[in-house]
């Protein structure tokens, strides 16, 4: 029988061995944009998002597999560069090693990027936790004219390396083969003396018994916080004053970011002797071309032609070609079917229930499926194919300039491109950003002015029917509004702390299919879960509201603001009241107004300016309250609810007088 595999606690020093039977933890852990998520998928065979940019995963994911003839427990964490400083999201990466340390650890190098993977992998040795060094992306080192010695880096860092590709699904077999081989480091990265007598003076404080391993000490010293919660924490017993005086005596003579320059500096060295003994470049470059593409999509003159001819192929794509899949489908399925149920219920309340104008299945589940599924087909293609390219980068990048007046910087965009696919996945995204302030202004444009894939999708295609003014208002009244508003919030937000702009520019590549595919297939199908139910229920309520009347009240009510202020037909209160529990079952009904000829041009803009703004589904608001608490979310979403009729009125009123 083996014996399992042992290491040094991070903790107390000793040497920790997994009881036989217990499940295994298996930490994946790596740089932003290594390809953990692409082989957390091929290891557990599920999937998590995977795309040429960094923080694409912004929480751990779990998932229970057998690996190895072993039961253990996988986790996908999000990138980290360092142990030291780090953003929210990489917060939990940094806890979860430190707090719940795994028995193994999976790190995923990037063979692009080695020196930078092997100054993270410096620090990760340290813990005393078993690792695999999984040096992946050498299919596009090659590429570019590199190859690495893996024999030969894995004498030199003293950890096991094994070769592989993951988003092609190269190497997995030996990954797993090779999961028996992880160990412990069985070399460290000297440091200088100053840090390394920190470390000792801080341990003297300590029972000899049970002290903390060498690198917390070293963490604590470098101002880890998290580390220092730790300590703290665990070892409660032990004077927190006399610890903090050590670390602060050291910061007297040199600050922390001089000490952590200090460790930095080590590391890094370590990393670029090894990264140089063991890598070698070819004179033959083969990624000008690629290289060439990406500057000009990030120029500040060239990169804003591209970016309209972006937007120009999705407005196309979900304006033109999405809606003729619609009819297609309503033509040759859902009509036929619709049709056929009516004619086989004869009882008049059911067929109502089911296939009436408020029906569960015409007015939820067919029309979710009729209208929605070709909007996302083309959207979410389009947008893959951008991810996996690596444009988004370039485009964060293209606009740094333009969001700082909104207190925002370049690392926005993702998040606000990201919510036109799913605001609540974008405001999720957002624990990226450094500063409360941009992470506050940020979320607050995604619910605001934001509108998700199915949404965008079905206004693209209503306004591609209509004269190309009322394109131009829409796009120029939910800009000017969102910009306005964004300044202002941002000039009420009190914060010291400014940021600079870094970020790590992949590289162009020919893109996956597969992977675009099966990336388009999966934010489907999660869409359709989430939603499709919620269709349904909405149907339902509508048909409740109207067999009790309540619809006709709420329509009286609600006439001031609807007929009056915004001059909308009555009709459009059921818009607005399916808005409330997802906004894109509200503007497919809305379109269906808009079809049907009840509405005037000037009043499909009206409309569809204050579906846009107006207050975001249930989904993004508990996600708001999550991430911004209770008071800013309730904040935004009265704020958004003034001006989007505000705003409604406004275009109504300007538009009547410039159009009659």
């Amino acid at each position: 029988m083996n014996k399992p595999h042992c290491s040094t606690h991070a903790e107390s020093g000793d040497e920790v061995c997994p009881s036989a039977g217990r499940t295994l933890t298996w930490a994946i852990v790596g740089l932003s944009n290594a390809g953990k998520s692409a082989l957390f998928n091929e290891l557990t065979q599920s999937y998590a998002i995977v795309a040429n940019y960094a923080q694409t995963t912004v929480d751990i994911d779990r998932k229970r597999v057998r690996l190895g003839g072993k039961d253990v427990e996988l986790l996908d964490t999000p990138g980290i560069s360092s142990l030291t400083t780090f953003s929210a999201d990489q917060e939990r990466t940094v806890r979860t090693l430190i707090m719940e340390p795994p028995d193994h650890i999976l790190f995923c190098g990037d063979a692009t990027r080695l020196k930078q993977s092997l100054m993270l992998l410096a620090q990760i040795m340290e813990l005393g936790i078993p690792t695999l060094f999984c040096l992946n992306k050498v299919d596009e080192a090659g590429r570019i004219g590199l190859v690495v010695d893996a024999d030969q880096l894995a004498q030199k860092v003293g950890v096991p390396v094994v070769e592989m590709a993951a988003a092609k699904r190269i190497g997995m077999a030996e990954t797993i083969a090779s999961l028996h081989r992880s160990s412990a480091a069985t070399k460290r990265v000297p440091l200088p003396e100053i840090l390394e007598e920190g470390v000792a003076e801080l341990r003297s404080l300590f029972p000899p018994d049970k002290q903390p391993a060498a690198p917390l000490l070293l963490q604590y010293l470098l101002g880890n916080e998290i580390v220092r919660e730790h300590l703290s924490a665990r070892w409660w017993n032990v004077d927190q004053d006399a610890l903090a005086a050590v670390a602060q005596r050291l910061e007297v003579r040199h600050s922390v970011n001089k000490l952590r320059t200090l460790a930095f500096n080590a590391w890094e060295g370590w990393a670029e002797t090894i990264s140089r003994e063991t890598r070698k470049q070819s004179r033959l470059l083969l990624t000008e071309t690629s290289q060439r593409m990406a500057h000009y999509s990030r120029h500040p003159v060239w990169g804003w032609p591209i970016l309209m001819v972006v937007l120009w192929v999705i407005f196309k794509g979900v304006g033109v070609v999405a809606p003729l899949l619609a009819s297609l489908l309503d033509a040759w399925i859902f009509a036929p079917l619709t049709e056929w149920i009516g004619a086989m219920i004869p009882n008049p309340f059911v067929n109502a229930l089911l296939v009436g104008p408020y029906g569960i299945l015409t007015m939820g589940a067919f029309n979710a499926l009729m209208t929605v599924v070709p909007i996302l087909l083309i959207f979410f293609f389009i947008l893959n194919l951008l991810e996996d390219i690596g444009y988004l980068p370039q485009l964060s990048v293209l606009a740094n300039r333009s969001l700082r007046s909104f207190g925002m910087t370049g690392k926005s965009v993702l998040p606000l491109v990201l919510g036109a696919g799913c605001n609540t996945m974008a405001t999720m995204t957002c624990r990226a950003l450094e500063t409360r302030r941009e992470r506050l202004v940020t979320i607050f444009m995604i619910a605001l002015g934001m509108p998700c894939a199915v949404q965008m999708g079905i206004i693209f295609a209503i306004l591609a029917t209509m004269p190309l003014w009322s394109l131009l208002v829409f796009i120029g009244t939910i800009g000017g509004v969102s910009m306005i508003s964004s300044l202002l919030l941002n000039r009420m937000i009190k914060s010291g702390k400014k940021t600079e702009f870094i970020l790590e520019l992949p590289p162009f590549q020919w893109p996956s299919w597969r992977n675009t595919l099966r990336k388009t297939y999966h934010r489907i199908k999660w869409f359709l879960l989430e939603a499709l139910p919620l269709f349904v229920v909405a149907a339902g309520l509508m048909f409740t509201l109207e067999k009790t009347g309540l619809l006709q009240g709420i329509k009286w009510l609600l006439r001031p603001v609807t007929t009056g202020f915004l001059a909308l037909p009555d009709e459009v209160t059921e818009t607005f009241i399916m808005v409330l529990s997802r906004r894109e079952v509200g503007v497919i009904y809305y379109k269906q107004l808009a079809d049907s000829g009840h509405l005037s041009d000037i009043q499909i803009v009206v409309g569809l300016v204050v579906i846009t703004l107006f207050i975001p589904c249930i989904s993004n608001t508990v996600m708001m309250v999550r991430e911004v608490g209770l008071r800013w979310a309730v904040a935004m979403n009265a704020s958004i609810i003034a001006i989007a009729i505000l705003v409604g009125g406004v275009t109504n009123l300007a538009l009547h007088l410039f159009f009659g």
